[in-house]
């Protein structure tokens, strides 16, 4: 099944956990746009959260009654990419024993929310090109031409100013993409929201398994803290399932050893965005408040 019409609270939800103002910015972003009949592009990296912004979007929407279409480029059948986004008759190509709509179609009075739009072939560049331009479909083996009515979100976790500039994208697509932009941020930039985060998440999972008292400890926080997370709340989602399972972390999440360097360039920031508050800067730079205390002297000398 193709197309799904609404998403789980509990993932939205999550989404908008965080005081940070990076997270601010996401919501702001997020409810103004989905208010706007436009297309939009979501930016971060990958297990960010992409995904899960495009189908609030949707829901926020007045295109809510309408489907969600998800499209993950890099997954579509090698050579069938257009076949995919238009549709075909029956006989178009062989394999082809049945007339169907195309992802365009499926969409259509909704949001078609295209993944990884950064690993499109050139010929599938050139069929999103026609059908964001146009807004009309006509299906492989056929001369009819039908018109959808339907937002499109992309999404990817690549520089396609980079790519344009390469010669590896479009730039009349990237164009056509509009410049209506949220970026997702990696959990790390944000490592403030990560007790809220994962409390959600722990709690959550541990509910699904029947252990509704799973708390972390305070080591095991420290660990989520300070840890860089390279799959970002995806991973974090994940640990929190192994955490409820074993009652501990995997052993992928380790608290790595901390240069001075690192962090105390952000010290003075991070201490004045917590109010003074030596405990909350600690948790948030994933040090102790005796680390903290050192590198303000430092600071001071």
């Amino acid at each position: 099944m193709r197309a799904v019409a609404h998403t789980d609270p509990y993932a939205v939800e999550t989404l908008l956990l965080g005081t940070s103002p990076l997270m601010d910015d996401v919501r702001e972003k997020l409810a103004t746009l989905a208010a706007l009949p436009w297309h939009v592009r979501i930016e971060g990296p990958s297990g960010s959260g992409k995904g899960l912004a495009a189908r609030l979007l949707h829901c926020a929407s007045p295109r809510r009654p309408g489907p969600f279409v998800p499209c993950q480029v890099n997954a579509m059948p090698d050579g069938l990419e257009v076949a995919e986004l238009v549709g075909y008759t029956r006989g178009a190509f062989t394999g082809a024993v049945a007339d169907r709509a195309g992802l365009f179609e499926a969409a259509h009075g909704g949001t078609l929310f295209i993944d990884e739009i950064a690993t499109a072939s050139a010929r599938t560049q050139l069929a999103l090109l026609q059908l964001v331009d146009e807004g009309t479909v006509q299906r492989l083996g056929e001369r009819r031409t039908r018109k959808v009515d339907v937002r499109v979100v992309f999404a990817t976790n690549a520089d396609l100013v980079e790519a344009v500039r390469a010669g590896q994208f479009r730039e009349d697509l990237f164009h056509r993409m509009g410049v209506l932009v949220v970026r997702m941020p990696a959990l790390n930039e944000h490592r403030e929201d990560m007790p809220e985060l994962a409390g959600a998440m722990l709690a959550r999972k541990a509910r699904e398994a029947g252990r509704a008292d799973t708390r972390l400890t305070r080591a095991a926080m420290d660990r989520v803290i300070a840890f860089d997370w390279p799959g970002n709340v995806r991973q974090l989602e994940h640990a929190m399932e192994h955490y409820v399972a074993f009652e501990k972390l995997p052993d992928c999440v380790r608290r790595p050893g901390r240069d001075p360097r690192e962090w105390e360039h952000q010290l003075g920031d991070v201490v004045e965005r917590n109010d003074g508050n030596i405990a909350a800067a600690a948790r948030e730079l994933g040090v102790s408040r005796k680390a903290v205390y050192k590198g303000l002297k430092r600071r001071q000398a």
